[in-house]
């Protein structure tokens, strides 16, 4: 009984962090340059099904200002002013992103997580 509970939980606490993650990316306009599927053009990168470690220490590194690229030197000024939680949930999102159906996004922008 205790097994079933944690993973109840834990699918629950995984569902919230997608859907915080998923507001996240089109609220602070990632979609504009990587796409609405996450799966980059041009000079930026696909994000989506990346393993959740490698996005979640890219996110840090941008937030420290490594970077090694003009290109990246953008990320910075997206991610300075992001919470480990928020790192966390987009990180989440984008490692899962083609794993669980979409929603519709301008619902969600008004209506708030979870519609």
């Amino acid at each position: 009984m205790v097994l079933f509970i944690l993973l109840v939980t834990s699918i629950y606490a995984d569902s919230a962090n997608y859907n915080k993650g998923e507001m996240l990316y089109f609220s602070k306009v990632c979609n504009g340059c990587h796409g609405v599927d996450a799966l980059g053009g041009g000079v930026y990168p696909k994000l989506a099904n990346k393993k959740k470690k490698y996005l979640k220490e890219r996110l840090y590194y941008f937030k420290k200002g490594k970077v090694s690229t003009q290109n990246q030197e953008m990320m910075v000024q997206f991610i300075l002013n992001f919470s480990d939680e928020d790192i966390e949930n987009i990180a989440t999102f984008l490692s899962e992103h083609k794993k669980r159906e979409l929603r519709n996004v301008a619902e969600d922008l008004f209506g708030g997580y979870g519609s």
